[in-house]
């Protein structure tokens, strides 16, 4: 039983497979979830973030057995890169001013485009959450720059709409 709660918690954790992707699967992983959010933004807001508690309780969960898992041919203790569940929540999070705004391709690659700079640069609380190694920093960091990046595009679309 303890392997099936193994492979289950890696294959959440690295977002069905998204992680093993080469170059950057932080990036992919980002991607991979913008362009779930696209039908997700036709849920009402409390669906939606019901989604994104979900996805923030089962990174929660996930995280310790496959940063575990990965430590073995990393090395690195937390916050290993085939862990995406993370991403998914940060992009879920950035991409919330477009339940307000009108719903665009231009507008889900502007959120992904923050979120990346938001995610890799780590700023304020973002940066001090990235400090603690354990499920908590892994999730709450990038929940926080996701929190960072869907402020400064819900200032832009508003600008875009107003002017």
């Amino acid at each position: 039983m303890a392997s099936f709660k193994k492979v289950i918690s890696i294959a959440l954790a690295t977002g069905f497979g998204v992680g093993y992707l080469p170059l950057g699967p932080g990036t992919w992983g980002s991607l991979g979830m913008g362009f779930l959010c696209w039908w997700f933004l036709e849920l009402p807001l409390n669906w939606y973030l019901a989604i994104a508690g979900a996805v923030f309780l089962i990174g929660v969960m996930t995280v310790p057995l496959a940063d575990r898992h990965f430590f073995r041919m990393t090395k690195k203790e937390s916050d290993n890169n085939q862990i995406v569940i993370d991403e998914f929540l940060g992009m879920m999070i950035t991409l919330v001013p477009l339940l307000y705004f009108e719903k665009t391709w231009l507008g889900l690659g502007v959120g992904f485009i923050l979120f990346r700079f938001f995610d890799v640069f780590k700023f304020g609380l973002a940066r001090f959450f990235d400090n603690f190694k354990n499920q908590w920093g892994v999730m709450l960091d990038d929940l926080l720059a996701g929190a960072e990046a869907g402020l400064v595009l819900f200032i832009i679309l508003w600008l875009v709409e107003f002017f």
